[in-house]
């Protein structure tokens, strides 16, 4: 006989691009030679960006340009400015002005790569990454995002190559060191990537997704309770629903329901429409034979999200144990519509 087992859902929590960018960005220092009225605006232009003036610091920049249309400087460090003003077609613009009058400008390169990729356009960013380093092989930030975006594009290896050269680079990197962990962990190397988030987290201690991440690869690895540990210190540190979900999945995997039930919950009163933690919190409670509540449960998941296929699969499963064969039938069909094959092994049972 066929065993029907009940799909749950993780999530990791990753850290690429997933916090602000211009913090990576070095602004060229004031020159001393100020006998030149260009000069003396460019500077000006600094000292005003560093009070954050801006609007100021445009104007100045704007004047030491139209008195050197050469000045790449000014062309940069405008750049800078507009991009913190939010204006990052006119960022880009600058940057690539810049690089017109100066192409070996390593950090016009990077900051070029940060502005298109805030835009979307990662593939123009990956392409500046890589411009930077080849100018300036020691630049462990152009590494460290040129990996986040190889990460993002599934390409695990040449993501876990940058993130290394990062580190090695720059030995404190705590993001590196957890986005490592995470494509070490796409690449089915789970203790190189616990070790990898630990050492995020001793570098960083407030890094809740680190431990998050932590909590998520310990449970790959079937140590349950120091991954309900590892989600703990996370929610210490930040309450955060896909926390709470991944929290209750590990718990689910103790098979302490109760307590899934619970965490599934919290997660649900962080975000009332998360159909994931529906789903989870239904099949905690087909475990422990509630089964009216999971089919309630299974009906929320799928009112939030109508193509979710595991929840129809599931309540399909609740619905023949309360003697609902043909809801049964109709939830496992509409699965395999939705492309879960198991349901066609369901579907035996239904005449």
């Amino acid at each position: 006989m066929w065993v029907k087992s009940l799909n749950i859902l993780i999530f990791f929590v990753l850290s690429c691009k997933q916090y602000v960018f211009s913090q990576d960005t070095i602004r060229v220092s004031t020159l001393e030679n100020t006998s030149n009225n260009a000069e003396k605006f460019y500077n000006s232009g600094i000292n005003k960006f560093a009070s954050k003036d801006f609007k100021g610091a445009v104007t100045d920049f704007d004047q030491a340009i139209s008195l050197n249309a050469v000045f790449d400087k000014a062309f940069y460090n405008r750049g800078i400015v507009k991009f913190e003003m939010k204006d990052v077609k006119g960022a880009i613009e600058d940057y690539s002005q810049a690089l017109t009058l100066n192409d070996t400008c390593a950090q016009c390169f990077f900051s070029r790569g940060q502005a298109k990729y805030s835009i979307g356009d990662k593939e123009g960013a990956s392409a500046d990454y890589g411009k930077t380093v080849e100018r300036n092989p020691l630049h462990a930030p152009a590494y460290y995002y040129r990996g986040g975006i190889k990460f993002e594009n599934k390409d695990y290896k040449g993501a876990l190559a940058d993130f290394d050269r990062a580190i090695q680079l720059k030995p404190d990197y705590a993001y590196a060191y957890n986005d490592r962990g995470s494509s070490r962990r796409e690449l089915e190397d789970y203790a190189g990537a616990v070790i990898d988030y630990k050492k995020a987290t001793e570098l960083k201690p407030d890094m809740a997704f680190a431990y998050s991440n932590l909590g998520s690869v310990l449970r790959k690895k079937e140590d349950i309770n120091a991954a309900i540990n590892a989600y703990s210190l996370a929610l210490r540190l930040k309450a955060d629903y896909i926390t709470y979900n991944n929290r209750g999945s590990a718990k689910f995997d103790g098979e302490d329901y109760q307590g899934a039930i619970e965490d599934f919950s919290k997660a649900i009163n962080s975000k009332s429409d998360y159909s994931i933690a529906y789903n989870n919190r239904g099949a905690a409670k087909f475990k422990l034979k509630d089964f009216q509540g999971a089919i309630n449960d299974y009906n929320k998941a799928i009112q939030f999200n109508g193509q979710y296929g595991f929840a129809f699969l599931n309540r399909g499963m609740a619905k023949e144990l309360i003697r609902d064969q043909q809801g049964a039938c109709s939830d496992w069909n509409q699965a395999v519509q939705l492309g879960i094959e198991q349901g066609k092994i369901y579907l035996q049972d239904c005449k």
